[in-house]
């Protein structure tokens, strides 16, 4: 199977999903004014003697007063509506069982030699014969109704062109991936207005330096802040929903259904939110999959779409307050609850009423989404984090789904479940092209995890990628990604170090055995996109600790391409024995000397180092090197000190004969150093200047 297969199939079921929306969107017919006023007045405006309540068309239909009083209703109505409004009450009285004899000139007729106005009795009185209604009133009604139909369609326009805006990025970025494919090494460097674009818009964080490397609070860490393109993006997205909030409504004076131009404000205002709300939810989905076709296709990282796809979270969630509280504005001012408390009302509704209950439930619910999606969280417990998240998101889901259906807006949310179904399926196919009864060679070394997998299927992977794995010992629901560093005889090979959580388990399960063990795991990937940079004239590789597995794998595949390029590789480390993580790697890339390797062991000195390899039984890359000189001659080994890595990035840049491409994974604060200096160094060299971040961050 090719490795597009994947993502095409993926992108052809989500356009269905989106298809069948706009399917459903299309069949959906707003009541005409005229049905709906007359429906009203003939239900709420007077009583008979055979007291009929609300909705009881047995009983209506059988009193001929109320079809007469209809009609004469209807007879004020705009000529063209009136056939469709009489053709109404007549299949509601059908499906009663008591059907109307006649058309409408009969009971308008009958109704004309003996009335009675509205404006002479009240909603409470009695009456024997038809009432006639206001002219006035019920034209204004009418334009009460008409604006009212015109706000929830052009809601779901505004809903639509909302993600239409997302599309357009899409297309873009969609562009920018084929240019970048097609010719990253074409001509000399590009012209200066798009090169100080790219040094001030699409590479620096948005203020200081600081992308990767979290805001703190004190010692605490709160929150990380997007690039400056991501926050332009997110900008505009929340600049367009403010303004299709508010925009295009008008209010009916002198109208008996809201009865002030602010009751009838809110509800506009209300209806506006929840439609627009309710159309993120697609998008919201397909986002926050695992298996986002649109990573293939937009070469936008995870970290990317999850940056935006917590930012279309809190703009749902505004929306929805903003419903919320419109609407509590609304019924606090008409019908029942009129002059009652918010507390009263809200009391009120979780005891009385379902559905409206339910969306307040689903209000409070997205409100401790985004309190539990914290960073904090995230960052240090993350598998909590996980367990809240979806257990909540399913609540939330389902009271939403259940307080939506009565209003016939289901179809964004079966395109959810599409979304999220067969992201679900592609996960299970992937676990079981893999084979559910992998095993997994698990060695430990100090600090370091090994782990070596054989899929039932071999995907070759590419430079970059990553794969999840779930380690069944060990909570098998939970999946972590883990770098591919290399494949050897069609065994992936990661490395890890022993940190925390799922890591820290297996390195105490597996140091109790010995520090070897094979274990049951299922692996699911490889995941993520491969940068393009063995077209480049000019790569730099920069890590920063275990950061060292995503780079050695771009590394090992330029070394085993041989192609003629000028390739240096940083890597920063706090001590030297975790140079063992590598040190098979480390060998091979030395070997030939077309990689020039520069190691900063920034924890120890080398007096310190001589004594820990002295007092070692292991072989450590020292080792090596005194058996080969030429190996020696090409790592550069330096102890207590650490590179000045905008002096490093600024002199490739400058020195470089082409095309420079850089590659960063590691800590925040290096990531965010070789984005800020690629940034200022975007225009310095003769050639394109690219930066390539390597940062898997759920954060």
């Amino acid at each position: 199977m090719k490795s597009a297969t994947g993502p095409c199939l993926l992108l052809l079921f989500t356009i269905l999903g989106f298809a069948v929306k706009d399917v459903e969107a299309a069949k959906r017919k707003y009541t005409l004014p005229c049905i709906t006023i007359c429906s009203s007045y003939m239900t709420g405006s007077f009583k008979t003697a055979s007291k009929c309540s609300k909705q009881d068309y047995t009983c209506m239909c059988t009193d001929e007063i109320f079809p007469m009083s209809y009609a004469m209703c209807v007879d004020i109505c705009p000529e063209e509506d009136q056939a469709s409004a009489w053709k109404s009450l007549k299949s509601s009285c059908e499906a009663a069982g008591v059907p109307l004899e006649g058309a409408q000139g009969k009971y308008l007729a009958l109704a004309e030699s003996d009335y009675v106005d509205q404006a002479t009795i009240t909603s409470k009185d009695v009456v024997s014969v038809a009432v006639k209604p206001t002219s006035s009133v019920v034209l204004q009604n009418l334009l009460t109704r008409a604006e009212k139909n015109h706000n929830m369609k052009w809601s779901e326009y505004y809903g639509n062109i909302l993600n239409a805006y997302w599309g357009f990025l899409i297309l873009l970025a969609f562009g920018r991936l084929i240019t970048l494919r097609l010719y990253p090494r074409k001509g000399s460097r590009p012209l200066s207005v798009v090169s100080k674009f790219r040094a001030h818009v699409t590479l620096p964080a948005t203020w200081g330096g600081k992308h990767i490397e979290p805001q703190r609070l004190g010692n605490i860490p709160v929150n990380v802040i997007p690039t400056r393109w991501q926050s332009i993006v997110v900008f505009f997205f929340i600049a367009l929903n403010i303004i299709f909030l508010f925009v295009d409504m008008w209010t009916v004076p002198n109208n008996t259904i809201y009865y002030t131009d602010a009751i009838m404000r809110a509800r506009n205002i209300g209806d506006r939110a929840a439609l627009l709300g309710v159309a993120l939810f697609p998008i919201l989905f397909l986002f926050g999959g695992r298996n986002n076709v649109l990573m293939f296709f937009t070469g936008w990282s995870f970290e990317t779409f999850n940056v935006f796809h917590r930012w279309i979270g809190r703009v749902m969630f505004i929306n929805f307050a903003v419903h919320g509280w419109s609407f509590t504005y609304y019924y606090r001012h008409t019908g029942e609850y009129k002059g009652e408390s918010n507390f009263a009302y809200w009391k009120e509704q979780i005891l009385d009423d379902r559905d409206n209950y339910l969306g307040i439930v689903a209000i409070v619910l997205i409100g401790i989404i985004l309190v539990q999606a914290c960073y904090v969280l995230r960052h240090h417990w993350y598998e909590v984090f996980l367990v809240l998240h979806i257990a909540t998101v399913i609540c939330y889901f389902a009271t939403a789904w259940h307080h939506v259906k009565p209003h016939n807006y289901m179809e964004y949310f079966y395109t959810c479940v599409a979304i999220w179904g067969f992201d679900r399926f592609i996960r299970l196919g992937r676990i079981l092209l893999a084979g559910p009864y992998s095993k997994a060679k698990i060695t430990v070394s100090g600090d370091a995890v090994y782990l070596s997998v054989k899929p039932a299927v071999h995907f070759q992977p590419k430079p970059g990628q990553y794969a999840f794995l779930y380690v069944l010992r060990h909570n098998f629901w939970e999946s972590h990604p883990f770098s591919i560093m290399e494949t050897r005889d069609k065994h992936y090979i990661f490395v890890a170090k022993a940190h925390k959580g799922l890591t820290k388990k297996i390195h105490k399960s597996v140091t109790k055995q010995d520090g070897n063990a094979a274990v049951s795991v299922w692996i699911e990937g490889p995941y993520g996109d491969s940068y393009p940079i063995a077209r480049y004239e000019t790569v730099l590789l920069v890590a920063g600790g275990i950061g060292i597995t995503a780079i050695m794998s771009y590394a090992l595949d330029l070394k085993r391409r041989n192609t003629p390029q000028d390739v240096r590789l940083y890597w920063m480390v706090r001590e030297h024995d975790s140079l063992r993580w590598v040190q098979d790697q480390l060998q091979e890339l030395t070997e030939g000397g077309l990689i020039d390797i520069h190691i900063y062991v920034t924890g120890e000195t080398e007096e310190i180092d001589e004594k820990n390899h002295s007092e070692s039984e292991s072989t450590s890359i020292s080792d090596v090197s005194e058996k080969n000189k030429a190996v020696v001659s090409q790592l550069h080994v330096k102890y207590n000190q650490r590179p000045e890595i905008g002096s490093v990035i600024s002199d490739t840049v400058r020195k470089a004969e082409g095309s420079v491409a850089v590659v960063s994974c590691g800590p925040g604060s290096l990531a965010d150093g070789c984005r800020k200096a690629v940034a200022e160094n975007v225009d310095k060299g003769i050639g394109r200047v690219d930066y390539f971040e390597d940062a898997f961050s759920w954060a």
